[in-house]
């Protein structure tokens, strides 16, 4: 993540007193070493699918065991508050039927622990109708910022741009209005359901996101290869693919793209939302380059230099994909 300049992780928690408790506990312990160590900022973020009693479960679980991970350097902060995420209040479905009033006390509780509490809600949660339940505004009117799930709800440029006029900037402007901060889902696009379009889908996110200036972005998700919703690196062709498995590969479309593919380009989704390049539709991430990472040391300070493997640029966009107007490449020679 350090490399990829991907500032926090969100370490997911799903119910601990069940069988995967031990798991969870050990990579918690995993998460705040190597946060500390590569400068990553880390936060816990529950999500109560399936879930039958967190009501009291979750409060004895922080209590006891993740309220400690707070005292780490790494733990994050917004507002000088350590970060819990809460995910799946107010869904509409069978796996997360939980009421408001058992929601709203959960959700004050860890408030009243001097947290900066994030919803993890429905796509729909303004409007209380599809995939969100009626009657929970006050739950969600509750939250310190509200994070909204898209995986499932887009599948090509136009969807996003739909809910970028239908939802997003409607959903912005009801929150500022209220002091909630936003903090809206890209995604890469479900590999299985060949939505991708080698980056174009991400890229209009983050455009969509950067022009309407919301708090955060939170990437859905780093590592769900069963989901095949992941940003990790991924086997780029079926020569990488082990034996008897069927996993579907970043060139599904036709276009072939190196296995950090995503990961750079939520490298430069990031610095455009971050207002260190400037706001573009142009995706300038290519999916391959015909560069060499090369190590070097400048002014004291390690840092990477794309150093040329070849003169012909017209090879070379050819390797690489058409380059979109107004794409560059930067050089450093000698």
């Amino acid at each position: 993540m350090s490399q990829y300049s991907i500032d926090v992780a969100a370490l997911q928690r799903f119910n601990p007193t069940g069988g995967e408790g031990p798991i969870r506990d050990a990579m918690a312990v995993k998460v705040r070493m190597n946060a500390e160590k590569y400068g990553v900022k880390f936060y816990i973020m529950y999500d109560v699918s399936g879930w039958t009693n967190f009501p009291t479960e979750i409060k004895a679980d922080w209590t006891n065991k993740m309220q400690a991970y707070t005292n780490s350097p790494a733990y994050a902060r917004q507002n000088g508050k350590p970060v819990v995420c809460i995910w799946g209040f107010g869904f509409n479905d069978p796996q997360r039927p939980f009421g408001p009033d058992e929601c709203l006390d959960v959700l004050n509780w860890f408030k009243a622990q001097g947290l900066y509490v994030i919803g993890g809600v429905p796509t729909h949660w303004r409007t209380g109708d599809q995939d969100s339940q009626p009657n929970f505004t006050q739950v969600y009117d509750a939250f310190n910022m509200i994070s909204p799930w898209m995986v499932g709800r887009i599948a090509n440029v136009n969807d996003v741009d739909r809910f970028y006029t239908d939802v997003n900037t409607p959903d912005l402007a009801y929150l500022k209005a209220r002091g909630i901060d936003y903090q809206p889902c890209i995604l890469p696009g479900n590999l299985s359901h060949h939505d991708r379009y080698h980056g174009e889908l991400m890229w209009r996110q983050f455009y969509n996101m950067a022009r309407l200036g919301v708090q955060a972005i939170y990437i859905s998700m780093f590592d769900e290869y069963n989901e095949g919703n992941q940003i990790a690196k991924t086997a780029e062709n079926a020569k990488m693919v082990p034996t008897n498995y069927n996993f579907v590969t970043l060139d599904e479309d036709g276009v072939v793209c190196s296995s950090d593919y995503y990961l750079r380009l939520t490298t430069d989704g990031g610095k455009m939302f971050k207002g260190q390049t400037p706001i573009t539709p142009i995706r300038p991430t290519l999916p391959t380059c015909p560069l060499n990472f090369a190590q070097s040391k400048v002014n004291n300070r390690s840092c990477l230099a794309f150093i040329s493997t070849t003169t012909d640029w017209n090879t070379a966009n050819q390797q690489c994909g058409q380059l979109a107007p107004g794409a560059a490449l930067g050089l450093l020679s000698g």
